[in-house]
């Protein structure tokens, strides 16, 4: 039945003129006063758009039959237009199936090409970021500008010139707005850019996890690199008067542990308070000196996310750093037998990662199947990160630290390495947590899921315990290593987010040292560790531990430090904790039915997130 048939019909039944919510929607001639108008017809004023001064909705007044009509309002001249405020069937988004021949595995076509297993991949349930599912509900990063800060990317590309964004592009090596290759070894960007952003359902090559957001290139020269060129595609575009770039992808870093960049810490905070999701590279220094990320200045930064990478395999990548200051991790490639790389966009021509004459299994030289590190493991996560921002535009930093850490997959279940900090363990608010894998793999579909349930995340309040002056010998060549405590008493903090541990250690030797930190639940976690390939001397730095993330701040918080190696003899100087706490806050108006995932199935992942071994 149509309205108008509806309108004529209420002539005799009148109570059809309000459809199934009792209201109407009602457009008024300009400069009419709605009250007056509402009174005059025996109806209550409910709310005007906020579109429009001139619509409005009615009720019937208290009191009143339904005398009114749709045929009788619209035969008042005030009246422009009167339509019942029914309900409409639901309008839902268009799920997105790529129709990118390289997305899929074609043995037939290239022997042995895995297809983009790393976003889908059905062959080995668990080793993905289930992107198919999130896609299934039409979230496709679509709005979303994402900036790739690196050496380039080939923005006429024919995978990236469809989500190409010239306009919020820059060179900040060559100062213009052109962020395409200028060196022969300007490669990388490209590659990267490809896995967030390669144009989706266009028939050709491949797809990123987010296939239709927008790709702003934030060139640096690196072979000329100065901090002004970091600090400024840092800010670019994501702070100040100028936001329109929400997220942004940084797969690089130092090698080196112990190397302060305040400035590029300090532009990161910036925009990070404006609002822009900024993804790093943990970095690949496994088995060198720096393979502890939270010895890294910007991995370890609270307004980072740092992201770790995973074989197929299930085992974390060879060569991926660990440490409490990893949040999560992505697929990539590995050097164990049999494990795939990521198949993804590369510099148009000869001058890329395919060549002709290599082993690539890709003919096109404009892809390549060999990238990987885990400067491909943080750009899968800038692309979901996209699709959280399309599910919930609001979301910052903070906000999707709370979403990841409740969504994300456990994998290597059986992991006893040294380097995960004792395996996966349970801290003292539920929350899973490896070193090796932050709170795990990546899931794209709960995350979409999850985010529009919440409005944002409370006020940041930090807490901290001051200088904590020790002066004490720490015991040589001993486990026990030199304890203190500091007791925090606060009725109002929310719960935990951040725990930041500054230590100041007098050393020739700091590779012989490791840290530990328990919390008033009893819950220990590890804040440095050792190694023996690094013979710098003394440690002056504050690590970043995500691993408390929802502890209670109050009680008896413990710093040990311990020196694992003879014949040196070191002094813990001094120490101080800032604690970072906050909440996410929850829709305040009752849920619509039929959610995919109701609030509290979302809130309760916290304690049942799904295990790949």
């Amino acid at each position: 039945m149509n309205r108008g048939m509806i309108g004529l019909m209420a002539l005799v039944y009148p109570s059809l003129a309000w459809g199934g919510t009792g209201e109407l929607l009602v457009f008024l001639a300009p400069g009419t006063d709605a009250a007056a108008f509402a009174a005059g017809h025996g109806l209550e004023l409910k709310s005007t758009l906020r579109s429009t001064s001139d619509g409005h909705v009615f009720a019937l007044a208290l009191g009143r039959r339904a005398a009114v009509s749709l045929v009788e309002l619209r035969g008042d001249p005030a009246v422009r237009s009167a339509v019942s405020n029914e309900r409409t069937n639901p309008m839902v988004r268009q799920s997105f199936t790529p129709n990118d021949p390289l997305f899929f595995a074609s043995d037939s076509v290239f022997s042995g090409y895995p297809g983009q297993w790393y976003l889908s991949n059905p062959a080995v349930p668990g080793r993905d970021v289930r992107i198919s599912g999130a896609w299934n509900r039409g979230f496709t990063g679509q709005g979303v500008v994402v900036g790739v800060v690196d050496d380039s990317i080939d923005l006429d590309h024919p995978d990236l010139a469809g989500n190409a964004s010239p306009e919020n592009s820059f060179d900040f090596g060559q100062n213009d707005f052109g962020p395409n290759a200028v060196n022969s070894s300007d490669r990388h960007g490209t590659s990267v850019a490809g896995i967030i952003a390669a144009r989706g359902g266009n028939g050709i090559g491949m797809t990123g996890a987010a296939p239709f957001s927008s790709l702003a290139g934030l060139r640096v020269d690196f072979p000329a690199q100065t901090v002004a060129m970091f600090v400024d595609a840092t800010l670019y575009r994501s702070s100040g008067a100028n936001t329109t770039i929400k997220v942004k992808n940084h797969s690089y870093g130092v090698n080196a542990p112990f190397n302060p960049t305040s400035e590029d810490v300090a532009a990161l905070a910036i925009s990070a308070a404006a609002g822009t999701i900024h993804t790093f590279s943990a970095g690949n220094n496994r088995g060198a000196a720096g393979q502890d990320a939270n010895k890294k200045d910007l991995q370890k930064s609270p307004d980072s996310i740092t992201v770790v990478a995973l074989g197929s395999s299930g085992v974390f990548a060879t060569y991926s750093n660990f440490g409490a200051c990893v949040f999560v991790t992505a697929p990539s490639s590995s050097s164990r037998t049999g494990e795939l790389r990521v198949p993804t966009t590369d510099r148009v021509g000869e001058l890329g990662y395919n060549i002709t004459g290599d082993s690539d299994l890709l003919p096109d030289l404009d892809y390549t199947s060999s990238f990987g590190g885990t400067s491909a493991s943080a750009p899968v996560v800038a692309g979901v990160m996209a699709l959280l921002k399309e599910a919930n535009p609001g979301a910052n930093a903070r906000f999707a630290k709370h979403i990841l850490a409740r969504t994300s997959d456990v994998v290597d279940a059986a992991d006893a390495s040294s380097t995960s900090d004792g395996g996966w363990r349970t801290n003292g608010a539920g929350f899973l947590f490896n070193q090796n894998y932050g709170f795990g793999l990546v899931d794209a579909d709960e995350v979409v899921q999850i985010a529009p349930r919440f409005t944002g995340v409370t006020a940041l309040v930090t807490l901290d315990t001051g200088a904590q002056s020790v002066g004490a010998a720490i015991p040589d060549n001993s486990t026990a290593g030199i304890t203190r405590s500091v007791s925090m008493v606060t009725a109002d903090a929310g719960p935990l987010e951040e725990v930041l541990v500054e230590v100041s250690i007098s050393h020739v030797n700091r590779g012989d040292l490791e840290a530990f930190l328990t919390s008033p639940s009893g819950y220990t976690s590890r804040v440095f560790s050792r190694t023996t390939l690094d013979s710098g001397d003394d440690i002056n730095w504050q690590f970043t531990m995500n691993s408390f993330w929802g502890e209670s701040v109050t009680g008896t918080w413990s710093l040990r430090v311990a020196d694992r190696a003879a014949n040196v003899v070191g002094t813990l100087d001094s120490f101080s904790l800032q604690f970072r706490t906050g909440s996410l806050v929850t829709i305040a108006v009752p849920e619509p039915a039929g959610l995919a995932l109701p609030l509290a199935a979302a809130m309760a992942l916290v304690r049942r997130r799904r295990v790949h071994a």
